[in-house]
């Protein structure tokens, strides 16, 4: 596993590693992870990149996780962003397809879309978006993350894995959570809009990256898969519906049936995956006035 001492990486080690897994990382350096959690059995200090520390931790192992990436365009160029992102996951891939792993699961991410860090608010194509939606990426984050889906592609036609690549949003504890959903700015309010107000509890995100270790792990068939893995829900106490016509008229209207922006019956079909850390009902998650 790279990016073990992250947010998502430090749930996701405890994740497996409760489930019986014994996780080695890769890791920058150590820092602080939420008290409880366990930690991976083996820690090697080093960059994620490195194809020397890769070949070392991949031969022999049974799967992989690539979550090490820097998460966000904010302070970096495009290219230091593909560098960072898309170079380091051509060498995780490729150390992991050459030492013989057949399943993996890579971080992708929400923003490939385009909307999420567009400096105008862009509008989906249609709602709900899925796997399918058109990438239109405005800045290098979005960029790498749609060449790291690309390079997932090659390495499962290259060397016949099963590679899952998790389109997370917003992901993070149930406090941070709540405190952006009730953050009445405006600067807030319109990021929200431009993100299609998904999140994910980091819990989730754990149980999303098992299951598709799990899935991977278990497959004859060796393809690359794209993933939704959101909420079923939109971040603030507001119906989609409304959001969507206050925000994004262009869309046309929206059946009150649709809960959530995103389309996630793919991973619930696909890994059994559906979030359970809903803020559906939280006390406190009032609508905002307007």
């Amino acid at each position: 596993m790279t990016g073990a001492r992250g947010l998502i990486g430090s749930w996701a080690a405890d994740e497996l590693v409760r489930a019986g897994h014994e996780v080695v990382s890769v890791i920058r350096e150590k820092s602080e992870v939420a008290e409880g959690l366990l930690l991976a059995q083996e820690e090697v200090i080093a960059d994620a990149g490195d194809p020397r520390v890769l070949k070392r931790v991949c031969d022999g192992a049974d799967g992989l996780v690539h979550l090490a990436a820097i998460p966000s365009p904010v302070g970096s160029t495009a290219r230091e962003l593909i560098e960072a992102n898309t170079v380091t996951t051509v060498n995780v891939l490729e150390a992991a397809g050459e030492g013989g792993i057949t399943a993996a699961v890579i971080a992708s991410s929400a923003s490939v879309l385009g909307m999420a860090w567009c400096k105008d608010l862009m509008a989906p194509c249609y709602l709900p978006v899925d796997e399918h939606h058109p990438l239109r990426p405005t800045e290098g984050y979005a960029l790498s993350k749609e060449a790291d889906e690309a390079a997932a592609r090659m390495a499962s036609r290259r060397w016949g894995m099963s590679i899952f690549a998790l389109r997370f949003p917003f992901t993070h504890t149930r406090d941070v959570l709540l405190a952006r959903a009730t953050d009445p700015s405006a600067e807030q309010e319109f990021s929200l809009a431009r993100e299609l107000w998904g999140y994910l509890d980091v819990r989730d995100a754990a149980q999303a990256i098992r299951l598709c270790l799990d899935v991977a792990s278990d497959e004859s068939t060796r393809e690359c898969t794209v993933l939704n893995i959101m909420a079923d829900d939109v971040l603030i106490n507001e119906e989609l519906a409304v959001l969507m016509k206050q925000w994004h008229p262009s869309v046309g209207d929206i059946p009150g049936t649709i809960r959530g922006a995103y389309d996630v019956s793919r991973a619930a079909a696909r890994i059994g995956f559906r979030a359970e850390h809903l803020l559906r009902g939280e006390p406190g998650r009032a609508s905002r006035e307007r």
